[in-house]
């Protein structure tokens, strides 16, 4: 039985019975050749969804009134990952800045302290939109079961954000 997503499938060799040639005329017989050419697409398919980007989206609503500091939630990520982009998506035109904190299921809640922007979270500054992809100094690497958790430092006239991930799995 195949492992994935843990593990690429990874077939065994496969002969016909001594004497047997194929023949892909023969539309009646199964050959050796048609099982190794289906377990070639279920490699490639599996291949193909491993390298895949996902987005991990976290909607922070203020209810009408402007986004207040704190924390705004929680989301546990159930696949390893690295982070490639982070961006940020304001309903009006505003400031505010989101740090991201990551710890293991065990330790939670996150704290400051298991902050993953270091000295660059994700910052929107009088503008509705930011993206970042150079992502300097942060911590990428998400192991499957971590938590990530949300927190506001500061904000200013926005009352609904949307903090997008883009990540790889790995």
């Amino acid at each position: 039985m195949p492992a994935y997503p843990d593990t690429i499938y990874d077939p065994r060799t496969k002969a016909n019975r001594s004497g047997v040639v194929y023949d892909a005329e023969k539309e009646t017989v199964l050959f050796a050749e048609d099982i190794e050419k289906l377990d070639d697409e279920v490699v490639e398919i599996e291949t193909d969804l491993e390298g895949r980007k996902y987005s991990i989206t976290l909607i922070i609503d203020g209810g009408g009134s402007a986004i207040t500091t704190g924390i705004k939630g929680f989301l546990e990520i159930p696949f390893a990952c690295t982070i490639e982009k982070v961006t940020l998506l304001a309903d009006i035109s505003g400031s505010i800045v989101v740090d991201i904190w990551k710890d293991i299921y065990a330790n939670f809640p996150p704290t400051d302290a298991d902050t993953i922007t270091s000295a660059t979270p994700p910052t929107i500054t009088t503008a509705v939109k930011s993206q970042d992809s150079t992502l300097t100094t942060w911590t990428k690497a998400i192991a499957a079961g971590s938590v990530l958790a949300f927190n506001v430092d500061s904000a200013t006239t926005i009352t609904r954000l949307t903090v997008s991930l883009t990540v790889k799995k790995t």
